[in-house]
């Protein structure tokens, strides 16, 4: 976890404490209107003037707790638990992926995509596949150069 992620999760759950104190707040305040309702003078001339004021301040409240629902629902939010499960757990790596890190890491972390390909004895094709497979999955890295192609094993703990 990078130092940026570290960061982005401290500020995304103190902005979930703050939208959920907010939500409660909200709707301590409207519990409070509805229990104990303004009380109108119908003969002065201030009646309007306070039913606007009466509205607004309910619509506020209204909007405030919609904003913090709306953040706490969020579907495109991950869960903070689930997020932490994920960076916790250690990878689970196939058959093949752990024959190529055991390879790799026999040779020094480091060697060329053909001589891995001899040494596990895959196709091209499958051996690429899995490589990137592994890339994406952030286990390893592959480098050109020049005709061919490194492949590295990151800093990951398996």
């Amino acid at each position: 976890m990078t130092m940026s992620q570290a960061n982005g999760g401290e500020i995304e759950g103190s902005m979930d404490r703050v939208a959920r104190i907010t939500l409660y707040l909200g709707g301590f305040m409207l519990l409070l209107l509805i229990a104990a309702p303004f009380t109108f003078d119908t003969d002065s001339s201030g009646y309007l003037a306070s039913y606007v004021i009466y509205s607004l301040f309910l619509t506020s409240i209204g909007v405030i707790i919609g904003v913090s629902l709306m953040w706490l629902n969020d579907p495109r939010r991950e869960p903070e638990r689930e997020r932490r499960i994920r960076e916790t757990s250690s990878p689970m790596l196939s058959e093949d992926q752990q024959k190529v890190v055991d390879i790799l890491s026999s040779n020094g972390n480091s060697m060329w995509q053909a001589e891995l390909v001899r040494d596990t004895g895959f196709t091209d094709s499958k051996a690429s596949r899995l490589l990137s497979r592994m890339e994406v999955q952030g286990h390893v890295r592959r480098i050109r150069d020049g005709m061919g192609k490194r492949v590295e094993l990151k800093e990951v703990e398996f």
